[in-house]
Parts: structure tokens; C-alpha cells; sequence
């Protein structure tokens, strides 16, 4: 009897590359450091243009500890400044967001235009007194990229965004992501130090297993091979849906009505899947082909990280008619609940004075090292 050949495997890598050290993870001193050199000096999600659609709307968005505001001070430009007033640092607006033409401090009426310069001081002249020019509020690094504020704590970034991401290609544009509309914002307060919860995001290792509602419609198998490209400051992509489907649902279909220009397609265009992230503090924007899902990690300290998933629609699209909040947001919000107890239960064992970082999968978990790798170049 003739044996059939059976096709041969690719043969897997060994497995070399592991996570950090525990003290990475633990050490206080460690996370005092990232401020500094990792914090301050990469590209992070704030918010979205229809938050601040006139000149003098603002909202307040938090980082690293920093409280910034986020203003629009004309049609074509965005600024953040350090919510600090440049005389005794009191916060100047508590207001979680508001329409202003001046910043005023309430303690001793220092008042700011949008762009921060300093106005008036009451009772200390301009150049009699103080130099008003050298006393302007600070200010953080901001930037517009299709539709959505991004910005970086210092105020000149190795590197800015357009340089790091390119224009946004066609595909992108194709969604009009400046056309949306927030619908909910979930917070988790994940209690683990933020690269144990980077490492859980870079890999699909853990997803089968873990996450069967973002399996329906999520090609697991297809995620490995995109993961095993990122790298360095960031990387464009979405996250791949399974083949014949629509859109990450829990049946795969449509939730919502379809973004930008897919509205007026004949036929529905099947598996879009738009996107970026910006590393090693992740920021995670995802677009389908009917919403959008923006994920956003903000250290809070060593043992502690904030996760903030925000949901869009298109900007029209009416609640009840073209759409239910809960339908599209139930496929993320199930993962991430999921995640926090991965997470958590994960760093508990970190803790342990047993733990040394065991040998990563080469090909489920192969951005982990790649991301861990520019993390270290950024703490040199």
C-alpha cells in the first residue's frame, strides 16, 4: 500500500527570547525612571476632534500623573497645556471640559490666552515687574492625525507624529475617522505593573483560551503573523477579522450603520480592519468597517495601570435606529474584563521571589521582545 507524503511542517525557532527581569516590574525606582525617559517622550491617544468642534472648547486629559488641557484655539490648531498656572501652580479649570476665551487662574486671576501666553498678571506690569513672554504656560507637544489628538508630554518630541506614522492611507481615510462619535468610555484600574498588561496586548498566545467572544469574529491564527511586525515607536494595522465576516461583533455582522464613504458602497466590504498603535505605553486604535474602538494605557505607578477603551460610531448615526450601545461595545468589554484578571492574577506571581522570566513563543509572542527591546533603548 502506497503511504501518502505528508507536507513537512516549517520547523519552529527555538525559543530564546523572555520578558524583563522582576525588578523591571516591581521596582519603584525602575518606574521613576520611565517618567522620564519613556513617559514624557512618546506619542500618546488624548482625544478626538468632536470634543473640542469650536475655537475655546477644551477637556482635560490626564497622563502620567499630568493633568493637560486640551483646547482648541482656532480651526486649524490644537494645544496642550500643563494644567499649572506659571505663578504658584495652582490647576487652573477643575471642569472635566468647557468653552473659554481666556484661562483664567481662580486664585489670583493670572489669565492665559488658548495659545498660553500670559495676558495679565494683576498689579505686576508687564516688563516694570515681570516678563510676561517667559512666563506662558507649558506646554506638551499636540497633533491632529485623521481626526484624532494625539500628543507627547515634551514640547519638542524627537520625532513628530506625521513623521512617525505617514500620512494615513486610503484605507483609513476611506472610514472619515474625523466623522465619528463617542458613544461609551469604560476605565479599569488594572492592579499590575503597565508592561505586564503591554506584554498580555502584543500576543494572541493567551486568546483562544481566554477570550471566546472576541474569537467569533477575531482571526487569531492571522494576529500572529501581524503581531510579529511591531516594533519601535509604532506601526499601522487593525486587528484582523475572520474571513466572510463584517465586522468584530459577537455574530460577525454589522453593529452600527458603516463609517465615511463604506456607507455608499454597493457591496458591503467584508474583514476591514483600519489601525495604529503607538509603544511601549500602548495606545490601540481600531477601525471597522461600522466603529471603532480607541484602547489607551496610562501608568498610575509601579503597580498600577489605567485602561481606557473608548467606542465610536459615525457621527450621525442615531441610538435605537442604527444602532445599540450595548451590541457594540459587549465584544471588547467581555475582553477586557477577561484581561484585567489575566493580568492581575499574572502580576501576583511576578511578585513571588520565585519568578524568572521564561522563554517566549516565537511565533504567538513575537512583538513582545521586539517592543520590550525599544522600551530598553528608550531607558539607556
Amino acid at each position: 500500500m502506497n503511504s501518502i507524503e505528508r507536507p513537512k511542517r516549517a520547523p519552529v525557532p527555538h525559543a530564546t527570547d523572555t520578558t524583563l527581569p522582576r525588578d523591571y516590574y516591581v521596582s519603584p525606582e525602575i518606574f521613576d525612571r520611565e517618567i522620564e525617559n519613556v513617559f514624557f517622550k512618546q506619542w500618546t491617544f488624548a482625544g478626538h476632534v468632536s470634543q473640542i468642534p469650536n475655537v475655546g472648547d477644551y477637556f482635560l486629559h490626564t497622563f502620567a500623573g499630568e493633568s493637560l488641557i486640551i483646547v482648541r484655539e482656532s480651526a486649524d490648531t490644537v494645544r496642550a497645556h500643563f494644567n499649572v498656572c506659571r505663578h504658584r501652580g495652582s490647576q487652573l479649570t477643575k471642569a472635566d471640559s468647557g468653552n473659554v476665551k481666556l484661562f483664567v487662574c481662580p486664585y489670583h486671576q493670572w489669565t492665559y490666552e488658548l495659545d498660553g501666553s500670559l495676558r495679565r498678571a494683576p498689579m505686576m506690569p508687564d516688563v516694570e515687574c515681570i516678563d510676561y513672554g517667559k512666563l506662558a504656560l507649558n506646554s506638551a507637544a499636540a497633533e491632529v492625525w485623521a481626526g484624532m489628538i494625539f500628543i507627547n508630554l515634551s514640547p519638542n518630541p524627537e520625532q513628530t507624529l506625521i513623521e512617525a506614522l505617514g500620512e494615513p492611507p486610503a484605507g483609513f481615510l476611506k472610514l472619515e475617522p474625523e466623522n465619528i462619535k463617542e458613544i461609551r468610555r469604560d476605565q479599569l484600574v488594572v492592579r499590575g505593573n503597565w508592561k505586564t498588561l503591554l506584554e498580555n496586548y502584543l500576543e494572541c498566545y493567551h486568546c483562544a483560551g481566554s477570550h471566546p467572544e472576541l474569537g467569533i469574529a477575531f482571526d487569531i491564527q492571522s494576529s500572529y503573523d501581524q503581531t510579529a511586525t511591531w516594533g519601535g515607536a509604532c506601526f499601522l494595522g487593525g486587528e484582523p477579522v475572520r474571513k466572510g465576516l463584517v465586522t468584530v461583533s459577537m455574530t460577525g455582522d454589522l453593529v452600527s450603520k458603516p463609517l465615511g464613504r463604506h456607507a455608499e458602497d454597493a457591496t458591503l466590504q467584508l474583514e476591514v480592519a483600519e489601525g495604529l498603535g503607538l509603544l511601549p505605553v500602548l495606545t490601540r486604535v481600531l477601525f471597522h468597517v461600522d466603529h471603532a474602538i480607541i484602547h489607551v494605557m496610562n501608568p498610575l505607578s509601579v503597580d498600577e495601570v489605567e485602561w481606557t477603551t473608548i467606542w465610536y460610531v459615525r457621527e450621525d448615526a442615531v441610538e435605537g435606529v442604527d444602532y445599540e450601545t450595548d451590541r457594540v461595545v459587549e465584544v471588547w468589554r467581555a475582553t477586557n474584563l477577561e484581561d484585567k484578571e489575566l493580568c492581575e492574577r499574572n502580576y501576583k506571581g511576578v511578585l513571588s521571589r520565585m519568578f524568572v522570566p521564561g522563554p517566549l513563543n516565537p511565533r504567538a509572542e513575537g512583538a513582545v521582545r521586539p517592543v520590550l527591546d525599544h522600551y530598553l533603548q528608550m531607558m539607556e
